[in-house]
């Protein structure tokens, strides 16, 4: 492993094995000028993500630090200071000219080291100070029901979206390809939460994972439980492979899931994105279910709301992409890391409750 000199050398503190540094910013807000896409502005507190997922397309970023060891970017996380009054000037200048800020494109804003650097509420405070931003926001965390007061008046004063990203209600499969995240009932009440201070929320399935989380019935249920907690807004993506992401999302898979490698390799060989009949398959199926579950708001991948008829053709690709797996095993048990934070629900269940549900991560 190599480092880039002087970037993040002094720790600021470590834990649950993970280590924290300082990354001097000038700005928070990047420019963002590819053509696919649907903002112009991001926003990324932290670089590197504590919530481990195995499938994360970003982990390439910490190459720009001189980071080359792709588990690296889950264990090393740089934390951004500075900056702030040339966040706050361009933000007034994006607003003004109808700019669209993502917040949360890279990194998860609410990822476990939130609950102390406070990096993405300092964000948004001075978002709240603006009228007229356009703003959305991405995450897994559940950090983020700390910030509704910030985040209602933004909403008062601004356009704001949030996306709740939760792939499957499997909490162990959860656990094993997002060993770090909040689990699935965790998440939900997120959403429920959010939906009930009147916050536009909606349910983001990024990504669909081939022959894991693309079946029918996983992908009913998902929206169910998210239409039962007042969520009516619906997006999704498929997974992306992309080196080094694509190497080690296929050796965690020959460990975890050996049966599925060999569609995988032949499906991704010489590609980042899968080809477009498997794409336009699953469109139509989350066209359907999200009718038929009540979402009003349905944007997919290019950004706009689409109707689809539905289609009775099966996907060939994998071998169980229609049906459940049932032959997952236990994957060798919990990751060693710390569990990720819980949000219980309103009131508060128990453990044996929680545990019955899904809940312990």
């Amino acid at each position: 492993m190599s480092r880039a000199p002087l970037v993040g050398s002094a720790p600021l503190r470590e834990r649950g094995g993970v280590v924290y540094r300082r990354l001097e910013t000038r700005s928070l807000l990047n420019r963002c000028d590819s053509p696919r896409m649907p903002f112009e502005w991001t926003v990324n507190p932290y670089r590197g993500c504590s919530m481990g997922c195995r499938y994360c397309y970003a982990t390439y970023t910490h190459e720009f630090l001189g980071i080359t060891t792709p588990d690296e970017f889950h264990s090393s996380v740089f934390v951004k200071r500075g900056g702030e009054e040339e966040t706050a000037r361009a933000m007034a200048r994006i607003a003004r000219r109808g700019g669209r800020i993502a917040l949360g494109t890279a990194t998860d804003p609410y990822q476990a080291g939130e609950a102390q650097e406070r990096v993405t509420r300092r964000f948004l405070q001075v978002a709240a100070q603006h009228r007229g931003l356009r703003l959305a926001i991405t995450t897994k965390g559940v950090g983020i029901v700390r910030d509704i007061d910030l985040l209602l008046r933004i909403h008062e004063r601004s356009s704001l979206s949030i996306h709740v990203s939760l792939i499957s209600l499997d909490a162990d499969l959860l656990r094993r390809v997002e060993p770090w995240a909040p689990p699935p009932a965790s998440r939900l009440e997120v959403l429920r939460r959010l939906a009930a201070a009147g916050l536009a929320v909606g349910l983001s399935v990024a990504p669909i994972l081939p022959a894991l989380t693309d079946g029918e019935g996983d992908l009913d249920a998902l929206l169910s439980r998210a239409a039962e907690a007042g969520v009516r807004r619906l997006s999704h993506t498929i997974l992306f492979l992309r080196s080094p992401t694509k190497e080690k999302y296929l050796s965690w898979l020959r460990t975890e899931f050996p049966q599925y490698v060999e569609a995988y390799e032949r499906a991704y060989e010489g590609r980042a994105y899968l080809p477009a009949a498997y794409r336009d398959r699953i469109r139509e199926r989350m066209v359907r279910l999200s009718n038929e579950h009540g979402f009003c708001d349905r944007f997919f991948e290019d950004g706009a709301a689409a109707r689809l008829p539905a289609s009775s053709e099966q996907l060939r690709l994998w071998p169980a992409a229609v049906t459940e797996i049932s032959d997952r095993g236990d994957g060798g048990g919990r990751p060693a890391r710390s569990p990720s934070p819980r949000l219980r629900p309103i009131p508060r269940a128990s453990r044996a409750s929680r545990s019955a549900s899904g809940g312990s991560a």
